[in-house]
């Protein structure tokens, strides 16, 4: 990367880092952390998982603190559901409620519009929204193969 290219990197990461800090202060109280949201997001996309497969996706985070975030899910906003497994009671399934999937969309969606905004702010060209999605796929490929080392296993 060049000396241009990774000041303008910068630059854009620390304003994203200054909105969401705004965001994050101007959130009400309840609000879900950006924590909950990706347990969320994983759920979204495994459907059910163990306790056990969800703290795998954060190595440097202990089982139990994503068994609170997940406890804290559960029983204040009522987004998840947590299932003992009838072979195994050491064993907890969690997959998303009717609520948790409304509150996923309304994630995506607002996700959604925040992009959409920044990107008609900027008046991108056709082309050069080709080009940034060529190098967003290739970016989220890259990102794939760092985290494989962390397997999150498939569905029972």
């Amino acid at each position: 990367m060049g000396p241009e290219l990774e000041k303008v990197v910068h630059e854009l990461a620390l304003r994203m880092r200054m909105i969401r800090a705004i965001q994050e202060d101007l959130a009400p109280a309840g609000a879900l952390t950006e924590r909950e949201s990706l347990i969320l997001h994983l759920l979204g996309e495994r459907k059910q998982m163990t306790v056990t497969q969800i703290a795998e996706a954060w190595p440097n985070v202990s089982e139990s603190t994503i068994s609170i975030t997940i406890t804290k899910l559960w029983r204040k906003h009522g987004l998840v559901s947590k299932t003992i497994d009838p072979e195994n009671q050491r064993v907890t399934w969690v997959e998303l409620t009717d609520k948790g999937r409304i509150e996923l969309e309304t994630i995506f969606h607002q996700r959604s519009q925040r992009i959409k905004a920044l990107f008609d702010s900027i008046n991108m060209t056709d082309e050069e929204k080709q080009v940034l999605i060529s190098v967003c796929q290739r970016g989220v490929k890259s990102l794939d193969q760092f985290l494989s080392p962390v397997k999150v296993p498939k569905n029972k």
